[in-house]
């Protein structure tokens, strides 16, 4: 499962943050993609990216990432889409052959914007093709956007890829984004103003305390609650005016879609977890972190000094909690 959402200051910039819900421990770390840095695909063939990057990345006999943003400003994030992820089974000649958890990969190596992700989408043919970490092949979809603040999503469903429009600025998982745009339908009541008292013949009924206006909000991990909360949250949480507040917001915000250890068990007994928040800052190009093994908020800015190394870079963190002592 994960969460995503952007969010913008009073000023413009635009962030893109995600939970990352899973069984599986994906140990990944912070990791800075130099541009001009040659890798091989899955499918055959290798990609040179001319853009360098950030993001959450596995190395295995190669790195793999989650969610990234590159010198441009441009970020995304890929998530679950179970039962409705469908790949094309051949590759095509005509085309660049790539695996589902390389779509990040290209996105962020050769593309610097929204606008130019709707002109070259064209060029990708996604491949069913395991993911070598899992032994599955993933069924995934993926939210991006820029410094613009243009959120889009892309979603394979067969057929050539396509860009979506994304009006609400959130993704969560299965169903398809139109389902949960139209399912909004069915909680116009929510709201952040309280209900009014009111009459019914001699007897006054009243709120018990505040927050009555959210009566009805889901409070499940289900894609479809997530995605409700999420949105009401993010479209009526106060805008910031400084970074320090934006961040502090978006965890907020992400917070109430974090899931805890223990409390959602999958059918194999395993457990399904909120095992790290990722931020980005599309206009400064700082990327920020916190795993579940910490409370601390870990940070990198992609600096000229990263962006022209000639090796990609992961940085490991301290685990357990951080207090700052008073007195």
């Amino acid at each position: 499962m994960c969460t995503s959402i952007t969010y913008q200051m009073t000023d413009g910039t635009n962030f893109l943050a995600r939970t990352m819900d899973f069984g599986f421990e994906l140990e990944g770390l912070p990791t800075i993609f130099p541009r001009n840095y040659a890798f091989s695909l899955d499918l055959g063939g290798e990609m040179t990216n001319r853009y360098g990057y950030v993001g959450t990345g596995r190395k295995l006999d190669k790195y793999i990432f989650a969610d990234g943003m590159n010198e441009c400003g441009l970020a995304i994030a890929e998530l679950y889409f179970p039962h409705e992820a469908q790949y094309e089974e051949k590759k095509a000649a005509d085309k660049i052959n790539l695996a589902p958890h390389e779509l990040i990969s290209w996105v962020l190596g050769e593309i610097g914007s929204v606008s130019e992700l709707k002109e070259r989408i064209n060029e990708v043919n996604l491949v069913t093709a395991e993911n070598s970490l899992l032994g599955i092949v993933l069924p995934l979809h993926y939210i991006v956007t820029d410094p613009s603040g243009e959120t889009v999503v892309i979603e394979p469903q067969g057929g050539p890829l396509t860009v979506k429009n994304n009006p609400v600025n959130v993704m969560t998982n299965s169903p398809e984004l139109e389902w949960h745009v139209k399912n909004m339908n069915n909680y116009l009541g929510i709201q952040p103003q309280n209900f009014n008292r009111k009459q019914y013949g001699s007897h006054t009924v009243f709120p018990f305390g505040q927050g009555s206006g959210t009566f009805g909000l889901p409070g499940g991990y289900t894609s479809p609650e997530r995605f409700i909360r999420a949105t009401y949250l993010r479209e009526y949480a106060r805008k910031s005016s400084t970074n320090s507040e934006a961040i502090l917001t978006i965890l907020h915000i992400l917070g109430n879609v974090t899931i805890p250890q223990g409390v959602n068990i999958k059918e194999d007994d395993s457990d399904d977890y909120t095992q790290y928040t990722a931020i980005f800052n599309t206009k400064d190009k700082t990327y920020y972190f916190q795993p579940q093994e910490t409370n601390a908020l870990l940070s990198v800015e992609l600096t000229e000094e990263y962006l022209t190394q000639s090796e990609p870079q992961a940085f490991a963190y301290g685990k357990g909690l951080r207090v700052e002592a008073l007195g």
